[in-house]
């Protein structure tokens, strides 16, 4: 199965009428969109499949650490409780359930610009807070470009500081096990007296 894109351009509705490309039978399907998320059948959370779940399993029936099928619970529930809403009357695989998010449709495209350029205007656009409480309530989805920087430096600095003190990573996992803050100012002026 693959995924492709056509630009609606000209005859574009004609790649519906290809049966074969280089001798392979072939079948094109337009795109099947769905409106809600997946549901993993492990761990009975969104956005991913059993396949790729490394989450503790959870039964749907009884809540249990143990997958659905192997649970104890045979017989048809009369009134089940979700394990995603705690609501009465459905299973958490019920696509009708409240807690199931709903995929928004994403934003038109806009040629000639990039993504960043786009949610930089639409970030800038929001009103500011009228009151104090507002603005302490409303924080910064994005860190500001000199908090970037100054954490860069500061990586870029203590990578410095371990090329030249190489022995001071054992010593972080020597302090591990020290018991006392002596102990681990004593290891760590060991490391760093031993080139």
């Amino acid at each position: 199965m693959y995924l492709i894109e056509v630009k609606k351009e000209g005859n574009y509705q004609n790649i519906y009428n290809v049966k074969d490309i280089g001798y392979v039978i072939v079948k094109i399907e337009p795109y099947r969109r769905r409106n809600k998320a997946t549901i993993c059948f492990n761990c009975s959370g969104f956005h991913h499949s059993a396949r790729n779940c490394h989450q503790k399993p959870r039964c749907i029936k009884c809540n249990g650490t143990h997958p659905t099928r192997e649970c104890v619970i045979t017989e048809k529930i009369e009134n089940p409780v979700c394990i995603n809403c705690g609501e009465k009357g459905h299973l958490a695989a019920w696509r009708g359930c409240k807690a199931l998010p709903v995929i928004r449709k994403t934003a038109l495209r806009i040629p000639g610009k990039s993504f960043a350029q786009v949610t930089s205007q639409n970030i800038r656009k929001e009103p500011p807070p009228t009151t104090h409480k507002e603005a302490e309530a409303i924080q910064d989805p994005l860190p500001a470009i000199t908090d970037v920087k100054e954490t860069l430096q500061a990586l870029k600095e203590l990578k410095e500081f371990l090329q030249e003190f190489p022995t001071l990573l054992e010593a972080a996992k020597k302090c591990k096990a020290a018991r006392s803050r002596e102990e681990k100012l004593l290891i760590v002026l060991e490391a760093l007296t031993d080139k």
